[in-house]
């Protein structure tokens, strides 16, 4: 079975799903079922926009990354469209709001004002202070992010942790394989409600691991180990992480001590 066809560009991706194309973009996720699309025409004077018609002449329009991927979703589109049209069109298609859309105006923003007031930060030390503490403040900036990034990191794992053990359902995943039969670095199990999810083990030597997932929140799992070993793991880990971001916060206010 093939997997289903998704043409990107940039954040925004189209879908082709069984019996309907799901379009979404960063603010917005548009179903289209297929009895609602009259025909699909790519646009000669842009190899990669995609014009979808629909039966009551009301056009979406699906960008692509390249000519070769547009193509091929467009067949594969053209091929899943049903004998049997719906004259409703547009009444049949559904707009909502993303939930797990990046707000990227937000983000740029933050982006744009993090970078400028952090150039500002090195110009002011160069002036200040001279160009060597400035490239010091310049490297352990960077280095304060990746330590915050790995704390914030760690207390996230400790958090999903600490739920697990108060309300996670431990189950046996087996090992899965490629369609070529060449073992994985996953395993696979099923939760209360039947559906599959994947979990990553720290090595593929043994058919079966142990997971324990949350029944609320079955994406939330983790490879069960033996407790000395995630102590010690933890315990260096965050040892490291202090440390970088000690180091990075230093080398930061250094200038000023």
């Amino acid at each position: 079975m093939l997997s289903p066809q998704i043409l990107t560009q940039g954040t925004n991706s189209a879908l082709l799903e069984d019996g309907r194309l799901v379009i979404t973009t960063t603010s917005a996720r548009t179903v289209i079922p297929l009895a609602a699309v009259r025909d699909v025409r790519l646009e000669p004077e842009h190899e990669t926009s995609l014009k979808v018609v629909l039966t009551d002449e009301a056009v979406y329009w699906i960008k692509g990354g390249n000519p070769t991927a547009t193509g091929v979703f467009l067949t594969a589109l053209t091929t899943a469209l049903p004998e049997v049209r719906d004259p409703a069109g547009s009444a049949l298609v559904t707009v909502e709001g993303d939930p797990g859309a990046i707000p990227w105006p937000k983000v740029l923003a933050w982006g744009g004002g993090f970078v400028a007031a952090y150039t500002a930060y090195v110009w002011w030390t160069a002036v200040a202070h001279g160009g060597a503490m400035a490239v010091l403040a310049f490297i352990a900036g960077f280095g304060t992010l990746f330590g915050l990034a790995c704390v914030f990191g760690i207390a996230s794992d400790l958090r999903d942790r600490w739920i697990l053990r108060r309300r996670g359902i431990t189950v046996r995943a087996t090992e899965e394989f490629y369609p070529n039969g060449k073992r994985s670095q996953y395993y696979k199990f099923t939760d209360l409600n039947g559906n599959e999810h994947s979990q990553r083990g720290r090595n593929n030597l043994f058919p079966h691991i142990t997971v324990v997932y949350d029944p609320q929140a079955p994406g939330r799992h983790i490879h069960r180990l033996w407790l000395p070993i995630v102590i010690t793991r933890y315990f260096f880990g965050s040892l490291a992480a202090l440390g970088v971001l000690a180091l990075g916060l230093w080398g930061v206010l250094a200038p000023y001590l």
